[in-house]
């Protein structure tokens, strides 16, 4: 009987033992009931929980069990290798309650959560006589949700701004595959690909996040140039649910928002919760004229089509980027708009608090603070980013000066605190980053990530006319109290003329490190070209060249495919 018990083939043990062409063989100095003993080996093999047998394994495929993992998914979720009758998640050591699906399931999380926020999870199983398993524990940061099918995977849209002799733009949509990472070669082989309208430069700037709060990611892209010239557009694409989004042109988008005449409206896009009520709300802006900075709040019936705060600017390509970031650490998304030729192009940044109305400025009078750039040409604060990088508990400003001594380039660190900002002026900035080379334009694209698992956002910079055109990645970890002065990776592009170096980072086969992707938009002939590096673990990234990518995905004919990423 114990070697009968030890077999973990239990239909076929039942198959025969009903046939009548085994029998259990019982030690008569036991004395319980033939019919008790058969009855309790026929529910030992029907529960699969037989002495010696394994237990049905319960995996998390989504969370790292070795450290706490950031998830960029609306859902956490896992598989059981044999059927169960549920799988039970609690959450922040709250009750157990049960998951969708057995085998392959899933778990919403609280649209409350804030980004960045940490949270414990303890996930079991129960068996089909009630009886629960062992807990598995997992520790995660609330990242921005790019899973846009429910997967529990993050997702890449990558931009081809000139596609099409009209410079029409097209995205292209890739599903992540967890631990199968990304496969494809060329941008035909994305899961969706949307073409945009004549002449808009669609793409140019993209964004992923659940604006609609159904846990499932929408893709939000700027036409900055639709709608009768400079115009402006910004279109939205509401997921599916698992199916993922359905479109294939501009004119299929769920909502199309737009600011009136000559705004360039979507030439640069954020997003955040600017109102504190838990769903993603779209910060949106255009330079052109007094350049205008716009905010939709998201909502359960989707995005407002009108805004929600209006800040009309004082010309200076007021608007030619924008940022939400929690600064101050209230809960509240606050906003940051560029206009990068500010006072002979040295550049300024207004920045706005927020509150449990939003944002509810409409001109520059009265900004909670503004920086402005150190010299003429400097250009500051073109491109920047927000993020926790010292593990405080407030996102840091990061800004930049690309044209910083001639174009050069420089990079500033502004660290977050309860009143927001600690610094006020550029001068003071917590720490700076000087390009290594001239004329690279150092700091022409920023980006944070946790890329060596570490729990504090890394920096990653472009430098795009790196020589001749070449173009660079730099990286540079956190120390855990700041940006590290001392470059942990370098990056170089293929060949002069490719522009390499702008990028994003995401997941993409869930190891629970941020891996890399930038692109070449110069790359055969402005064809473009897409980069994926995979993160080495707690080294970061481990590559000097393109051409030593894990993955590269080539772009159609003169498209600057990789152009834009969504973050």
């Amino acid at each position: 009987m114990k070697r009968i018990l030890k077999f973990n083939g239990s239909v076929v043990f039942l198959s025969l033992w009903l046939m009548g062409c085994v029998k259990p063989i019982f030690n008569p100095e036991i004395t319980f009931s033939r019919a008790w003993t058969e009855t309790e080996i026929l529910k030992c093999i029907l529960s699969s929980s037989c002495p010696g047998q394994n237990r049905p394994a319960l995996k998390v495929v989504n969370l790292s069990s070795s450290r706490n993992s950031i998830l960029e998914s609306g859902f956490i979720v896992g598989t059981a290798n044999d059927d169960l009758s549920s799988i039970e998640v609690s959450l922040d050591a709250g009750p157990f309650l049960p998951a969708t699906g057995t085998v392959q399931w899933r778990y919403p999380i609280p649209s409350s959560w804030k980004a960045g926020s940490f949270h414990s999870v303890q996930v079991r199983s129960r068996d089909f006589s009630g009886n629960p398993s062992g807990i598995l524990n997992y520790g995660l940061w609330k990242g921005k949700n790019k899973d846009v099918n429910g997967d529990g995977f993050p997702d890449i849209a990558i931009g081809a701004s000139l596609f099409s002799t009209t410079r029409n733009g097209d995205i292209y949509l890739y599903y992540g595959l967890g631990m199968g990472g990304f496969n494809p070669t060329s941008a035909t082989m994305a899961n969706v690909i949307i073409t945009g309208d004549a002449a808009a430069s669609f793409g140019y700037a993209l964004q992923l996040g659940d604006v609609n709060g159904d846990g499932f990611a929408d893709l939000v892209a700027g036409g900055s140039f639709e709608y009768g010239g400079a115009n402006g557009k910004v279109y939205i694409f509401y997921s599916n649910g698992t199916s993922g989004i359905f479109a294939s042109s501009f004119a299929t988008a769920n909502l199309a928002l737009n600011a009136g005449a000559s705004t360039t409206l979507g030439y640069s896009l954020s997003l955040g919760d600017v109102n504190g009520d838990g769903i993603t709300d779209i910060a949106a802006s255009g330079y052109v004229g007094s350049g205008i900075a716009q905010i939709y709040h998201g909502g359960t019936g989707g995005v407002s089509p009108t805004p929600n705060t209006s800040i009309v600017g004082p010309g200076t390509n007021f608007g030619s980027a924008i940022r939400l970031g929690d600064l101050n650490g209230d809960g509240f998304s606050d906003l940051i708009v560029n206009g990068n030729t500010y006072s002979s192009s040295s550049g300024r940044l207004w920045i706005f608090h927020s509150g449990p109305s939003g944002i509810t400025a409409t001109n520059t009078a009265a900004p909670t603070l503004t920086l402005t750039g150190a010299s003429p040409n400097d250009t500051f604060g073109i491109s920047m980013e927000t993020g926790d990088i010292n593990g405080d508990g407030f996102e840091d400003l990061i800004a930049a000066s690309p044209g910083y001594s001639g174009s050069n380039g420089r990079v500033y660190t502004f660290h977050g605190s309860s009143s927001g900002l600690t610094a006020i002026s550029v001068s003071g900035a917590n720490q700076t980053l000087t390009a290594s080379s001239a004329a690279e334009s150092f700091g022409g694209s920023l980006a944070l990530g946790d890329i060596n698992g570490d729990g504090f956002s890394d920096l990653a910079v472009s430098a795009t006319n790196f020589n001749a055109g070449l173009g660079k990645t730099v990286v540079f970890h956190s120390t855990g109290t700041t940006i590290s002065g001392t470059t942990s990776a370098v990056i170089q592009g293929e060949s002069p003329g490719d522009s390499f170096g702008v990028g994003a980072f995401g997941d993409w086969n869930a190891d629970g490190f941020a891996d890399w992707i930038a692109g070449a938009t110069g790359n055969a002939a402005s064809s473009g070209r897409a980069y994926l590096f995979y993160s080495q673990g707690a080294s970061g990234l481990a590559v000097s060249l393109a051409a030593s990518a894990n993955l590269a995905i080539s772009g159609p004919t003169n498209s600057l495919f990789g152009s834009t990423f969504s973050r």
